[in-house]
């Protein structure tokens, strides 16, 4: 069971990692030096940013566990 736990934290954690990383590679992607952004659309990429990871960091642990409940 402890096991099982531990599994899905670790591949929730590389799942929010990777996503988060993606998302900022993206962001950084899309920079326009010549365009000022506003400090709210700021805040809301950032909001965006870590909503998304974590929903990226759940279904890689729930996937991660299905296969663990196949084998």
């Amino acid at each position: 069971m402890l096991e099982t736990i531990l599994g899905c934290l670790k591949w929730g954690a590389v799942g929010f990692i990777v996503a988060f990383f993606l998302m900022k590679l993206y962001e950084a992607s899309h920079i326009h030096d010549d365009i000022p952004k506003p400090a709210f659309k700021i805040r809301q990429s950032k909001r965006a940013a870590l909503v998304l990871s974590t929903f990226a960091a759940i279904l890689s642990a729930l996937v991660w566990l299905l296969v663990q409940k196949w084998d």
